[in-house]
This record gives structure tokens, C-alpha cells and sequence, in this order.
């Protein structure tokens, strides 16, 4: 196959999380490739760095795509946005295009679907991608904690705005 035209195609989307983050790896918007979560323990912001540096190598993205934590319905702590910043350099210097989407995006993105709420969203991209659905945590109530795994779910809603706004873009042309 050929390592240019995977670079245009394939997109890697990144989710932060405390615990370290979720990622997606999609070539095109129905064929998802790989995903997963990595925890990081200690000196989170390296370890991540060094764990995304690597994804970045394995599957040569031509497109980072991350959470725009300033957009509208963000609430990122200091230490992810700083997180997400570091990201965005680190993929501009593989040459990497990125591209942020703020979660009031993602929201709108489902929101034609009946999908409002992220346990509902989650339940749309389980849907769309049948090998999610043994991954997709239970519904959570107000005093659980939010489970790891979401983060999967949070990264592939991100690469679907991702495809949505690039067809949007062609039509525009």
C-alpha cells in the first residue's frame, strides 16, 4: 500500500483523560483500524507524549485530531489542555496536520442522530462500529466516576466530526 495516500486517509484522534488517554486510529469514515487506552501512572505529560510519539510512528497519520479545550462545553484541567498543546506540536513536527474539535461540536455532530448526552453518543459510535460495543461502559449515575474506556468513545466521536467536517468542506468546494 501505498505510505502517502495512507497519510491523507488515516487519522489518529487523541482523548486526554486523568488517567492518561484514549485513541482511535480510522482510515475513512466507516473503517476503524485500532483503539485502545494507555494509562499513564507517573510524570503523566511525558509518558503520554512518548506513548502518542510512538502511535504517531506506527500508524503514520496524516491527521491528528484533538479537543479543541477552549471551545464551547470544554472543561479541561491545566495539566491535559498543556497535554493537548504538546500534542499539537509533537504531531507538527512529524509533519503531521492536527485539527481541534471542542465537544459542543461533537454534540452537535450527534445530536441529528437523537444522541445528546456522552453515554448516548457513546451508544451511537457502538452502533456505528459493532467492535465498540463490548467496550462501552455501563450507563453511569451522577455519583459514579466516569469509566477509563469513555475515552475510546470520546476519540472516535472526535474522528467522526473529523470525516463530517472534511465532507462538508468538499461540498463547500
Amino acid at each position: 500500500m501505498n505510505r502517502r495516500a495512507n497519510r491523507t486517509t488515516r487519522i489518529l484522534a487523541i482523548d486526554p483523560s486523568t488517567r492518561g488517554f484514549g485513541f482511535a486510529v480510522l482510515e475513512g469514515p466507516d473503517r476503524l483500524i485500532d483503539w485502545g487506552v494507555k494509562d499513564t501512572k507517573l510524570d503523566k505529560n511525558r509518558r503520554a507524549l512518548e506513548l502518542i510519539a510512538n502511535l504517531i510512528e506506527q500508524y503514520e497519520p496524516g491527521v491528528v485530531v484533538l479537543e479543541n479545550y477552549a471551545g464551547k462545553g470544554s472543561r479541561r484541567c491545566e495539566r491535559v489542555a498543556e497535554l493537548i498543546e504538546k500534542i499539537s506540536r509533537l504531531a507538527l513536527t512529524r509533519e503531521t496536520k492536527v485539527r481541534r474539535f471542542s465537544r459542543a461540536e461533537v454534540k452537535r455532530a450527534f445530536a441529528a442522530s437523537g444522541a445528546k448526552t456522552k453515554y448516548e453518543i457513546a451508544v451511537a459510535i457502538a452502533n456505528r462500529f459493532p467492535e465498540l460495543a463490548p467496550r462501552l461502559p455501563r450507563f453511569r449515575k451522577p455519583w459514579m466516576s466516569e469509566d477509563y474506556r469513555m475515552s475510546i468513545f470520546d476519540a472516535v466521536g472526535l474522528a467522526v466530526v473529523y470525516f463530517r467536517s472534511e465532507d462538508e468542506r468538499k461540498k463547500a468546494i
